[in-house]
């Protein structure tokens, strides 16, 4: 008889377990307890947007504008873009998610650092303009707080969207040293103070041709050539300097000329920079004096 009771006791348990995930489970919408879809803080796409406006936590602001499909910044300086670096930030933008709302209507933004924004990005997208704001961390570090400037609701966003959107002017700017086409230099002269040499390139290989001519090392000239087209500036020293002789570049300490063709690059390197292990430099088509990698 203990057995049949046992087993009795057990069945009507199954049944009242069969019960449950029949009606309550099987109501229940497949991932609602983890896969909980997080609202998007702006309906836009990446590519309709044509203006950004960045103020950095530096201070920096900078704006940008594109044409047909081209970027320009066009404030405080006007010049090309890092074509990743605006990418990063509409993309961003076309996919910011609010991981969750912490005051409906805050009524003290100080304690979220939202007061006065550290950062601020303002866009516009079919003749519409938004803006997001940006604050302190939370205490974890996890993420921001952030706001809509026409809205009291605050919210966090990830922090790691801070390293796309916390850009000064220089950040956001294209810091390639020279323009040039790798793939179509031919021509190549290095001159300082005790020397000058010259390299040409015909029918894929290069030769001395100064001081004398004869055979060099192609993959010497190669690896200089490389090197100069994918040198990047460190920071802008001055932007339009009214005398570079502070920087060396009144009589270079080395003039560097690479032709393509018709057309000719020249990089001049002047003295040492105060930022350890930099000089000065200047493309010469370009008004402003830069630093590179010594």
């Amino acid at each position: 008889m203990r057995g049949l009771r046992s087993f009795l006791g057990l069945f009507v348990i199954l049944i009242a377990l069969g019960a449950y995930l029949y009606f309550v489970e099987s109501k229940r919408t497949p991932g609602s307890d983890t896969d909980e879809k997080k609202e998007k803080v702006f309906a836009v796409e990446a590519d309709k947007i044509d203006e950004v406006t960045i103020k950095s936590a530096s201070g920096d602001r900078t704006t940008l504008k594109k044409t047909g499909n081209d970027w320009q910044i066009v404030a405080p300086i006007n010049a090309a873009p890092d074509a990743a670096e605006v990418s990063g930030v509409t993309s961003n933008l076309s996919t910011l998610e609010m991981q969750r709302v912490i005051d409906e209507n805050a009524a003290d933004l100080k304690a979220y650092g939202l007061a006065d924004p550290r950062i601020e990005v303002t866009f516009k997208a079919d003749g519409r303009q938004q803006a997001l704001q940006v604050g302190d961390k939370t205490p974890t570090g996890s993420d921001l707080y952030a706001k809509l400037p026409d809205q009291k609701k605050v919210f966090l966003v990830s922090s790691y969207l801070e390293s796309s959107f916390n850009k000064s002017t220089f950040d956001l700017r294209d810091k390639a040293a020279l323009k040039l086409d790798r793939e179509k230099v031919d021509a190549l002269e290095i001159v300082t103070a005790d020397r000058q040499l010259r390299f040409a390139k015909t029918e894929g290989e290069w030769r001395m041709t100064q001081p004398v001519a004869g055979r060099t090392d192609f993959t010497a000239v190669e690896s200089l050539v490389g090197r100069l087209g994918t040198a990047q500036m460190k920071s802008i020293a001055a932007p339009e300097p009214a005398d570079l002789t502070q920087y060396g570049l009144d009589t270079p300490a080395a003039t560097v000329r690479i032709g393509s063709g018709s057309s000719q690059a020249v990089l001049l390197i002047g003295g040492t920079a105060p930022e350890q292990g930099n000089v000065y430099a200047k493309d010469q088509s370009r008004p402003a004096v830069f630093t590179l990698e010594s």
